[in-house]
């Protein structure tokens, strides 16, 4: 209902959308999956309850109440709707004594007047029966109506005592209190209505099924994951009748996609804040059941159930067909991404709880769930609902003890990345001479996880044999004998990650450099302790490093399209490449035209699109540099031999006719980077940034992948508000839109192509909305000037004006009233008032010169006047103007400044 606090609390403006509304009905989309309202874990469970379900309601804005309500309702579902009398149950508000709130027997009253007997009404607490938006805001008892879905029976003992056979559908709350900060009501001005009514739970009533999920609502999602899974058909067993848990599977997976679906189309993609952790939780929950229940690989699950939803409500929710790729894609993602961990995190947490079971304890420890969370991300609910398997519980205080611990640590060791050990060439003197090798680091070009061995620790200071006496979270460095991690080199950054030995030791990996061929892993131990000689796996954070890879082959693919679109003379001048963006400086003479980088991501695109393969090969540094139109950076020094990056043929081909003029329409690098195999993986490239950062040096910031994805979701969803606004009828609401768009648009990180038609569109909404504006100021300050003239006209003889002009709350058009009377008629004084008492108001005064010779103040007259309406005034003598804080008491303010006027002249003798 949120949508209509304002109206409720009578705070509407009268230009508003929604401002001459008296009755609405609607359907929401209505989520349940965190915060006050959490029905997560119940899903599956039960038969009624869902994370995503529709709320329908009708609605009355100070029309009719509850005489009419109860009646409506009762008649729509025994008349219409044609549902069993004899199995439909009210409840009314018993009252609250400690709060003054009396019992409401008026709509006890009213449900017997309406035929229902008084053995099926029942009082109801302030829990049940009393509905409150928050701690504040409009508020009133509620009366609901309830389904017993057995029937031939008296249930009225069974009303809200979560029997899944007799359900809440519908409830009727008569809006009426504002609840004040101090927890006091105050009376609203009207009284109003709203209603909630619960599709999923009507349809099972209409139906006449005991489970919502046996209804044509879930039927044709059943179906589709059938058929994707070849599960066995669906038979809405629960609990212990359930006996292989894939009719708890079919719910989980059918209530998640709708959840997930929606939430994205509405803008909540999955990430570790707010409702997008949410749409995560919800995705691995159902990916852990999918996966488990109907032993099916994830990774394009969701997706597969996805056009079934589409084809069943697409209709009604058009954005469902609209959003259907970004939904499938952003589904893919993210399912991908967790079944890298998936198996590693539900070994760990056997390892877990078969610990807890061997030490006789009934729950897993809020260390190991935080880890399977930190380590494996699995959400706190998900490690719940494997602990419920398992016959363990969890304690979530000490979860939230581990927390806090674990990211207190995290902070103060991440603040000394900066001063992590290093290797001085002491130390490498050192090192040499006990007669270390230089690491091998060739595993970095690998996929996977690397078994590898610890040479030494390194503090900083010294080099030891055993992390055993040093302090908790000491900063500390590995070196290995081989590595998987990238060390930060060629402008990519490091990989981060975990060094483990399985179950007993966790090196949190923060940083990787190389110093002369020694590889040191910078981080801290998070939990156990190393020593010299132990085997430990090296795991580089995948999910990180993929959208590196992504931008530093999207980075040579735009060096290539840049030399193709503006000529020989670009030259590499460097480069940084992380998980979030690629940014690549070069040498150009003159800005980069928006024509130039459409061409130069067009082309880039293309090779994107074309999906070549990645080849690389070390090659003798002399032979290397003869290929033709090799790119290299200008003065930087290369290894012998040199690694050669081509996209599109192999290494072994272009050295095979070095000198062919064709190499130079292909990308081929000297590059010691990580790259994807296929420029497909790399999705699509966006240029979001052109800028010149020194005398003949250009840079352009450019996305990739599910980066490039999300900006171009942004720029739709940015681009569906414009037309929102453009399809507004004038009005302050549409004014305040355009501002908003364009503080909105300039902080937009999208396209930069797309920036620039947004902004042609955008100026030509604000350029009709300024006109607008102009041309409705100038009627209104020509309104106001004639209706003091025309005051004027008929009173010649009198030297000033108190009055409520018939405009808005026009600050422009009081102020050119006061211009023309300080500049023509500098002898008479006006105050006068715009706006509405529903709306806004500003006031505003001149003082003439008949007035002020004789000591009338603007500051007085203002003064006494903003002690009835409220607000500041400002200005210079003889004017004044402001905003007037309490509308409402707009006749009263204007009352009070001709009577002060009065009561002045008369004390003055004027």
């Amino acid at each position: 209902m949120n949508q209509f606090k304002s109206i409720f609390l009578g705070t509407i403006g009268k230009t508003e959308d929604m401002a001459q509304l008296k009755r609405a009905v609607d359907t929401q989309k209505c989520i349940r999956a965190g915060g006050k309202h959490n029905d997560l874990d119940d899903v599956g469970k039960d038969s009624y309850h869902h994370t995503f379900f529709e709320m329908l309601g009708n609605w009355s804005f100070g029309d009719y109440f509850k005489k009419d309500a109860i009646a409506w309702s009762w008649e729509l579902l025994t008349k219409v709707y044609g549902l069993d009398p004899n199995r439909l149950y009210v409840t009314y508000f018993e009252g609250h004594p400690e709060t003054g709130l009396e019992p409401d027997f008026e709509a006890k009253q009213l449900w017997i007047d309406a035929g229902v007997p008084e053995d099926h009404i029942i009082p109801g607490n302030m829990k049940d029966n009393f509905w409150e938006m928050g701690d504040q805001g409009p508020c009133g008892p509620c009366s609901e109506i309830h389904y017993d879905k057995v029937g031939g029976r008296n249930a009225a003992h069974l009303v809200n005592m979560d029997d899944p056979l007799v359900v809440e559908v519908w409830n009727n709350v008569f809006i009426q209190f504002d609840r004040q900060a101090d927890k006091s009501l105050k009376p609203l001005p009207a009284k109003h209505v709203d209603t909630g009514m619960g599709f999923e739970r009507l349809v099972s009533a209409l139906q006449d099924k005991s489970s919502n999920y046996a209804t044509d609502i879930f039927t044709p999602l059943f179906e589709k994951i059938k058929e994707v899974t070849g599960a066995r058909q669906y038979t809405d067993k629960y609990g212990k009748d359930d006996v292989d848990g894939i009719d708890t599977a079919y719910r989980v997976v059918a209530d998640h996609i709708r959840l997930l679906s929606f939430a994205i189309a509405d803008g909540a993609a999955p990430n570790n804040v707010g409702r997008g952790y949410v749409v995560r939780r919800v995705l691995r929950r159902g990916a852990r059941y999918a996966r488990k229940y109907f032993q099916t690989e994830i990774g394009s699950f969701f997706s597969r159930i996805l056009p079934a939803l589409v084809e069943q409500m697409g209709e009604q929710f058009p954005e469902l067909v609209k959003k259907q790729d970004d939904i499938k894609e952003i589904l893919d993602e993210e399912e991908v991404a967790f079944a890298i961990t998936l198996d590693r995190g539900e070994k760990q947490f056997e390892k877990y709880a078969a610990a807890a079971i061997k030490a006789g304890e009934a729950k897993l420890s809020g260390a190991d769930v935080w880890r399977l969370y930190d380590t494996f991300g699995f959400p706190e609910d998900l490690t719940k609902l494997m602990a419920e398997e398992r016959s363990l519980t969890i304690d979530e205080a000490e979860v939230a003890q581990a927390r806090e611990k674990a990211r207190e640590a995290s902070k103060a060791v991440k603040e000394a990345v900066q001063t992590f050990p290093k290797l001085t060439v002491h130390h490498i003197a050192e090192l040499d001479k006990l007669g270390f090798a230089r690491t091998d680091s060739e595993p970095k070009y690998l996929k996977g996880d690397l078994k590898s061995k610890v040479q030494l620790i390194f503090t900083g200071t010294e080099f030891r044999e055993t992390t055993k006496d040093l302090p908790p979270k000491t900063p500390l460095g590995l070196l290995l004998d081989k590595t998987n991690f990238y060390a930060e080199s060629g402008g990519q950054v490091t990989d981060t990650g975990r060094i483990l030995v399985d179950g007993n030791v966790e090196f949190k990996v923060l940083d990787v450099q190389e110093y002369s061929g020694f590889v040191i892993h910078s981080g801290y131990i998070e939990y156990g302790e190393l020593t010299a000689g132990e085997e430990v796996i090296c795991e580089y954070d995948e999910l990180r490093r993929q959208p590196i890879k992504n931008n530093h082959t999207g980075t040579h693919v735009l060096n290539h399209a840049l030399r193709e679109v503006l000529g020989d003379e670009v030259f590499q001048k460097g480069s940084l490449v992380d998980q979030d963006k690629l940014r690549f400086d070069f040498s150009h003479k003159a800005q980069v035209s928006l024509d130039e980088i459409k061409r130069i991501e067009d082309m880039s695109n293309q090779d994107i699109k074309k999906n070549l393969k990645t080849y690389t090969q070390d090659v003798d540094l002399d032979l290397a540099r003869e290929i033709e139109g090799v790119r290299a950076v200008f003065g930087e020094a290369y290894p012998n031999p040199v690694r050669v990056v081509s996209i599109g043929v192999p290494v072994e081909e272009l050295l095979s006719n070095p000198k062919n003029p064709e190499w130079r329409k292909i990308s081929v690098e000297f590059c010691g980077g990580t790259h994807v195999d296929q420029t497909g993986q790399i999705k699509d490239l966006i240029i979001v940034e052109e800028s010149g950062i020194a005398k003949g040096i250009r840079r352009i910031v450019a996305y990739t992948g599910d980066g490039a994805h999300q900006a171009q979701r942004l720029a739709t969803t940015f681009a569906e508000k414009l037309n929102h606004t453009e399809a507004m009828s004038f009005g302050p609401e549409q004014i305040s839109e355009v501002k908003a768009a364009s503080f909105e648009l300039d902080g937009l990180t999208i396209s930069a192509i797309t920036k620039e038609e947004l902004r042609a569109k955008f100026a030509k909404i604000q350029k009709v909305v300024v006109d607008e504006q102009k041309k409705r100021q100038k009627a209104e300050s020509k309104t106001a000037l004639d209706a003091v003239q025309g005051h004027f006209k008929v009173k010649t003889e009198e030297k000033w004006f108190v009055g409520h002009l018939p405009i808005s709350a026009n600050a422009k058009a009081l102020s050119d009233v006061m211009t023309y009377y300080k500049t023509k008629e500098k002898e008479r004084s006006v105050y006068l008032f715009a706006g509405s008492k529903d709306d806004s108001v500003m006031h505003a005064v001149y003082v003439g010169t008949h007035l002020s010779s004789k000591g009338v103040t603007a500051e007085q007259w203002t003064s006494a006047v903003s002690q009835v309406i409220g607000g500041k005034t400002g200005g210079k003598e003889p004017s004044r103007q402001g905003a007037g804080a309490e509308p409402a008491r707009l006749e009263e303010a204007v009352e009070t400044a001709e009577q002060w006027l009065l009561e002045k002249v008369k004390e003055l003798k004027i």
